[in-house]
């Protein structure tokens, strides 16, 4: 006897349509997602701050930023982005965590459809020569982050945070083309982001949200289980986190709230029915 087909994935997601200029607005479309064809993303969730990462440096402004913004970011790993991920794996959607290179290479599974030119790509050798500014991106660099930030010797202390660490069954990834080729073999076609920060790498990083969608897929982010780099002016309000969701609700997908997303889950979470 064939086994009844699961239920599907229930989400509101909130989006910017354009049906003319006159009723241009925000709108909130229900989806129906098979969760055989979705996965769950932890995007960069670095360990900064974290019982198995590097301390907070005083001298440099890396990862979160400031240190409230930093210790923000460890309290959503803790409760939203852990909790996601649970709900995920009792719903049978599988977990993706996106990581750079010297995280990434800590977990074996970062290594499977990965090519060799991508797991070690060639090194760029700086021409300063053909600067318009010879040693000014690396002046303006080091004027934001701090004199000598690339030497820091956190970035290879680096790990996944303690809370949200993966799991035997889960997939670390590395490149887009990685991820496309692992999503295409497992059938998925939706992809449900988290993680950090929501200005810079949620958006622009390899793998992230503009890569993937890139590829054609139907993009998601849990509100609430993200953050973006504030600044003192604007971090009470979290102004530069709500302005960053907006511009992924107008340019890649749709963004959903926790709590639903923790019901849609169980909702198809197989002990259920």
């Amino acid at each position: 006897m064939n086994s009844a087909p699961r239920p599907a994935l229930r989400l509101l997601g909130t989006h910017w349509e354009t049906p003319n200029l006159s009723r241009a607005n925000w709108v909130e479309s229900p989806f129906e997602l098979d969760p055989s064809k979705t996965g769950f993303v932890a995007l960069h969730l670095w360990s900064v701050g974290d019982v198995n990462g590097p301390k907070i440096p005083d001298r440099y402004l890396v990862d979160m930023g400031l240190p409230q913004t930093q210790a923000e970011s460890l309290r959503i790993c803790q409760r939203y982005i852990r909790p996601a991920i649970d709900a995920s794996r009792a719903a049978g959607i599988p977990v993706f965590h996106v990581e750079p290179r010297n995280i990434a290479k800590r977990y074996p599974s970062h290594r499977y459809l990965l090519d060799e030119d991508e797991l070690h790509p060639p090194s760029s050798v700086p021409q300063e020569t053909l600067e318009a500014n010879p040693g000014w991106k690396k002046e303006r660099a080091e004027r934001t982050h701090g004199s000598g930030y690339r030497e820091w010797e956190g970035w290879e202390q680096m790990h996944i945070a303690a809370s949200c660490e993966p799991e035997e069954q889960d997939q670390v990834i590395v490149t887009a083309k990685q991820f496309d080729r692992i999503c295409q073999d497992r059938g998925i076609k939706n992809l449900i982001y988290t993680g950090f920060a929501t200005n810079m790498c949620i958006m622009h990083s390899a793998a992230a949200t503009i890569e993937m969608l890139g590829y054609g897929y139907k993009i998601f982010l849990i509100r609430e289980a993200t953050l973006a780099v504030e600044y003192p002016e604007s971090w009470k309000e979290r102004l530069v986190t709500k302005t960053a969701i907006k511009e992924f609700q107008l340019k890649i997908g749709d963004s959903i709230g926790f709590d639903q997303y923790m019901a849609a889950c169980a909702a198809v979470s197989p002990g259920k029915h």
